[in-house]
């Protein structure tokens, strides 16, 4: 046999194993897609039931067992369970409870067979919101799988289920960074209750390592709890790693308390330029009229984004912008220019334009027209 026939032979063997191989891709999308299809059908067929049983006490439209265990049965479930409230809300948990829907879950949870099937076990808890399962959930915290790890989180924060509040703010500092922020997803849902299990993790672990620390502290500034304002400043003042004091300082400047404008401006003196700029932002969130001199100084910084960041806060922060506009004049140019660009942001520099025009122009217009005029040229 010459070369020519084997190649040959070898193209169609190619092509043969390709033609196979797209043609069981094609069935196989075939049958998920008729699979689904009679699964939607049986969900809309199971919707309507629960719908009749929950409008009428009475309701002889019957649920067998087998519909009990049917996943599409569980979905209806909880497409209702989110539409309705109240009485009607009480009347779905009987018929949960009636057909042990939550009992056929946990064992599908607690199987080692397949990671989907207890997936989707896992998720169904966590949308029914049934108190029976908080123990099964609770234990899940720590599954080998993170996605339910996840759900049977968000299980127990829909129920707010305050018990496992501090088995998952423990859970920081060993989670995956995707699986930490929904962790801290669920920790804001129980909102304040959070504050105390949250600041005694940051309290005992900024000293061993500091992405757990870090995802606690910025769970508290998104909870905006004014009980965690004092913790941590006094966080601040004992934190070594550079990571954690940053994101401290973020904190104390997203909660906006006038109480940490003091330990703030105490830092415009630090070493490492990223905790000044980081400071005089949160002196521009916190607004205290006091910040005003500081923020003003430390627009001569010798790093431009403390700079930038100094100007940016003054021009939120009353009377700030006629510290910008003093800037202007300052012997330090890139002062000058800092405080400039800040008042251009803020619309400053189109309103003096607006007023030069119309012959109204104040001497601080003046003196930022013929900044940026110097600047331009």
């Amino acid at each position: 046999m010459d070369g020519a026939t084997l190649a040959w032979i070898a193209v169609l063997i190619i092509f043969s194993v390709d033609a196979v191989l797209v043609f069981g891709l094609t069935t196989l999308k075939a049958i998920h897609r008729r699979r689904r299809r009679n699964h939607d059908r049986r969900r809309v067929g199971y919707v309507s039931v629960l719908s009749r049983h929950l409008a009428y006490e009475n309701c002889t439209d019957l649920i067998t067992a087998q519909d009990a265990e049917d996943p599409a049965f569980v979905d209806a479930l909880i497409d209702v369970r989110n539409a309705v409230s109240g009485p009607e809300s009480e009347m779905l948990h009987r018929i949960v409870d009636r057909y042990n829907v939550t009992a056929r879950l946990i064992r599908r949870l607690s199987s080692w067979n397949s990671v989907g099937r207890r997936l989707r076990a896992a998720v169904a808890l966590a949308e029914l919101g049934d108190e029976t399962s908080t123990s099964i959930l609770m234990k899940h915290l720590t599954d080998h799988e993170p996605e339910v790890r996840v759900q049977a989180a968000r299980g127990l924060g829909r129920m707010r289920w305050t018990a496992a509040i501090d088995t998952i703010v423990e859970r920081f500092g060993e989670e995956t960074p995707p699986v930490r922020a929904r962790f801290a997803d669920t920790l804001v849902g129980f909102g304040r209750d959070a504050t105390w299990p949250l600041i005694a993790y940051i309290t005992v672990n900024h000293r061993f390592e500091s992405e757990g620390p870090i995802a606690a502290i910025r769970t508290l500034a998104t909870i905006g709890d004014d009980q965690a304002v004092a913790p941590l400043i006094d966080l601040l003042g004992e934190a070594e790693d550079i990571e954690v004091r940053l994101t401290l300082v973020e904190a104390l400047g997203h909660l906006a308390n006038a109480e940490a404008a003091p330990m703030l401006r105490s830092l415009l003196a630090a070493e490492d330029w990223r905790v000044r700029a980081k400071v005089v932002t949160a002196l521009g969130e916190v607004g205290d009229p006091q910040s005003i001199e500081p923020l003003a100084d430390a627009l001569t910084d010798r790093d431009w984004w403390v700079r930038r960041n100094s100007a940016a806060a003054l021009a939120r922060l009353p009377g700030g912008l006629t510290a910008l506009y003093d800037a202007l004049d300052s012997n330090d140019p890139y002062a000058a220019d800092a405080a400039a660009e800040a008042l251009a942001d803020v619309g400053e520099l189109a309103a003096a334009r607006d007023r030069s025009t119309a012959g109204t122009a104040t001497p601080g217009d003046h003196a930022l027209l013929a900044h940026m005029a110097e600047a331009v040229a």
